[in-house]
């Protein structure tokens, strides 16, 4: 039976992954002290994360392997403490000042638990010597009355009472401090057994939590033949003791730390070997077989995330999320990409949830710049954002979009950097769409709706997937692809926006869907088209009816067959999307189709449609849609669509419909569209004064001062040609 893989915890590890072993065991040879030596502190020094408890356990285990090999010596008592674990953070005042009872009574209790009178006798005087610290440490609390009425005012509040000031007293004459030390001091003498008490994470404490189990090693439990192990970030420790001033307490620490061992840092091929072993170990108990595209850029991923990686934890906090992430993604995105993503996230979780709001942006560049098909872009805003795109990179210095979001400092924007070039670069080996690249157009988007628990697949639905990897199967948008009916349900909405992410949602599954029904969802995208007003939802709809084309499944028969089926039945806005993408596929060698005498009659069809469509008072961002899906399958030539323009705008209701096209411009600065929204316009300067004509209606007054400043044809042509040089 196959273990299912489960979360690493963040405890010291037990397998030695980065060849530490041989040093702990050398170290741990030194550190029972000889018989007659003084007190000695030896650090661990390292950063978070860094592997200072693992080291330390390693330690351990040597000490212990060295005790069993050799009955005979003296094997140390060994003393645990973790001062961080003791309670809760934020710290109380009073919880700190209870730090040395602490300890004391851990190094007591775990000599007591060896058998033999004498250890009882050692943690008895022990436990007194810690009370007898506590009653000093509370005695000066006790207010000293000056005067009788003093004292009675004092007991009249309660604030202690009069009998056990008395037995306070009483308790205070008989301490001699010093007396009591020296009968440990005899105790552990006597037992003759070396003490080494280790204390983690001191550096996780408070400034005076730090400053006073110093102190206690210091000057209360310097005990001889007595060995602290402290682990610790060292400047950390160093502004505590010097009250901020590191410096000041870097010169303190020298004086109280007798010797010092760093962690060593791994290297870059350490931390790729720990890497390959947690994400391979992880793909086998997912059962994620890598496909061929994936192989080839996993080594390359593996050793991204070797360079964001500070230490080990890191990598195991990757690994963390990748438990969550991959059941859900691994048939969707490359599992390559989505390793060094997370990894990146893992590092520098800020940029990721900078990038994330921008992902559309980065996206559009990315798609233009990498990929120059942007199949899921119309005409227009192809040609809008390659100019948006190269304005932003030359206003950038060169650089793209995602540089932005890098973090700040030199080291982080050099790892950073790397990762985002892999993830945002296209392949040389294959192509980004083939790949299922983040880098393809819309990839990064579909992404994060994948791994959004709430708002995307719903909390509940993401539960079942998490605990069961093959229920991604049997997700419901699979489902509705594989029986057109249960399509035909899931669109019979009235609400556009619940339509349109309906739309979007299925177009996300398409491509790994095994039982799809091509022909038979087709025509119900086909039906729903032609009652589709909103062009958001027609433009949905359009990505979907692409995707089905293009579905491994699909036979050249059957995509003939769905092709002249668009072309014939689909609204006209949809159907011109598609016939603009299988064109531009086709000019690509792409075989969509078995020839080209049959996609050159079915473009005729389409326009013959087109002018029909246009004649019925087709009208607003769908009418726009369409003149330009006109012009691009007459080989870009605007000559017709100008025509049809300035015919339209002739009356008043037909310049109202050409011109609503333009009101979700309304919502940005429309100079930053640049000039391609209005390459439907023969001369502005002529729209222009019919709108100030037709002023009645002001819908359409905030485009007049940007006419004017348009240019005219014939200098359209020249415009054009400046702008895709611009953008190129």
């Amino acid at each position: 039976m196959t273990t299912q893989p489960s979360f690493h915890s963040d405890r010291p590890a037990e397998k030695d992954s980065l060849g530490w072993s041989s040093f702990a065991e050398n170290l741990a040879r030194s550190l029972p002290l000889p018989e007659g030596s003084e007190s000695v502190v030896v650090g661990i020094e390292g950063t978070w994360g860094s592997g200072k408890s693992t080291f330390i356990e390693f330690i351990k285990r040597s000490l212990l392997a060295q005790g069993n090999a050799d009955p005979k010596a003296s094997k140390p008592i060994i003393v645990e403490f973790n001062p961080w674990a003791m309670s809760e953070i934020p710290w109380a005042t009073s919880e700190i000042d209870a730090l040395d009872e602490e300890l004391i009574t851990q190094i007591s209790v775990e000599i007591g638990n060896h058998s033999g009178g004498k250890f009882l006798k050692v943690a008895e005087n022990l436990l007194l010597y810690a009370g007898f610290i506590s009653s000093i440490k509370w005695s000066k609390y006790i207010p000293k009355p000056r005067n009788k009425f003093s004292e009675k005012l004092l007991e009249a509040l309660g604030f202690i009472s009069k009998k056990a000031q008395e037995n306070i007293k009483e308790c205070l004459s008989e301490i001699d401090l010093g007396k009591r030390k020296s009968d440990v001091i005899a105790g552990l003498a006597g037992l003759n057994r070396p003490l080494i008490i280790i204390i983690d994470d001191l550096d996780r404490l408070p400034p005076e939590g730090i400053r006073l189990i110093i102190k206690m090693i210091k000057t209360v439990l310097d005990f001889p033949r007595t060995l602290y192990l402290l682990a610790y970030d060292k400047s950390i420790v160093a502004r505590a003791l010097g009250s901020d001033n590191e410096e000041d307490g870097l010169q303190h620490l020298e004086k109280i730390v007798q010797a010092a061992y760093r962690i060593p840092v791994p290297s870059h091929q350490q931390l790729k070997q720990f890497a390959e072993e947690k994400i391979s170990n992880l793909l086998t108990g997912l059962k994620i077989t890598l496909r061929p595209f994936e192989e080839a850029l996993y080594a390359p991923a593996i050793d991204q995330v070797a360079r964001l990686s500070r230490h080990t934890r890191d990598i195991v906090r990757t690994t963390n999320r990748l438990l969550l992430i991959l059941p859900v993604i691994c048939k969707e995105v490359n599992v390559a990409d989505a390793i060094v993503f997370e990894a990146l996230s893992q590092r520098f979780p800020k940029s990721r949830e900078n990038l994330c709001p921008h992902c559309e942006s980065i996206l559009e560049e990315i798609s233009i710049l990498s990929h120059p098909s942007a199949e899921h872009l119309s005409p227009e805003e192809w040609n809008m954002w390659k100019m948006l795109a190269a304005k932003e990179k030359t206003q950038q210095g060169g650089n793209p979009l995602w540089s932005v979001f890098l973090p700040e400092d030199s080291e982080g924007q050099q790892v950073a950097e790397g990762a985002c070039r892999f993830l945002f670069s296209s392949s040389q080996d294959t192509s980004a769409m083939d790949g299922l690249r983040i880098a393809a157009p819309g990839q990064l988007d579909r992404y994060l709706k994948c791994v959004t628990v709430d708002g995307f697949l719903g909390a509940e639905k993401a539960y079942e997937i998490f605990s069961n990897p093959e229920n991604l199967e049997s997700e419901k948008a699979h489902a509705i692809l594989s029986d057109p009916e249960k399509l035909e349900q899931e669109l019979s909405v009235s609400d556009d926006k619940e339509l349109s992410f309906r739309l979007a949602r299925l177009g996300i599954y398409i491509p790994s869907c095994s039982t799809l029904d091509v022909e038979g969802c087709m025509e119900k995208l086909i039906d729903k088209s032609r009652h589709t007003v909103e062009f958001e939802v027609s433009h949905n709809m359009s990505e979907v009816m692409w995707k089905l084309l293009r579905h491994a499944a699909c036979t050249l028969d059957e995509r003939e067959k769905c092709f002249l089926n668009i072309v014939e039945k689909a609204s006209v806005p949809v159907s011109g999307s598609i016939v603009c993408d299988v064109k531009k596929a086709c000019d690509k060698n792409h075989p969509l189709l078995k020839d080209n005498a049959f996609l050159e009659e079915s473009i005729k069809k389409w326009i013959d449609r087109a002018r029909e469509a246009m004649e019925g008072g087709l009208g607003g961002r769908s009418l726009h849609h369409v003149l330009h899906r006109l012009a691009d399958l007459q080989n870009g030539s605007y000559t017709e669509v100008h025509a049809l323009t300035s015919e339209m705008c002739e009356t008043d209701n037909g310049l109202d419909n050409f011109l609503s096209g333009y009101y979700y411009l309304r919502k940005n600065d429309p100079r930053r569209t640049l000039y391609t929204p209005f390459y439907l316009i023969e001369n502005p300067e002529d729209i222009a004064r019919r709108i100030e004509k037709y002023g009645s209606t002001m819908n359409h007054s905030w485009l007049v001062d940007i006419l004017y400043e348009l240019p005219t044809v014939p200098e359209w042509h020249l415009v054009i040609s400046c702008e895709n040089q611009h953008a190129q």
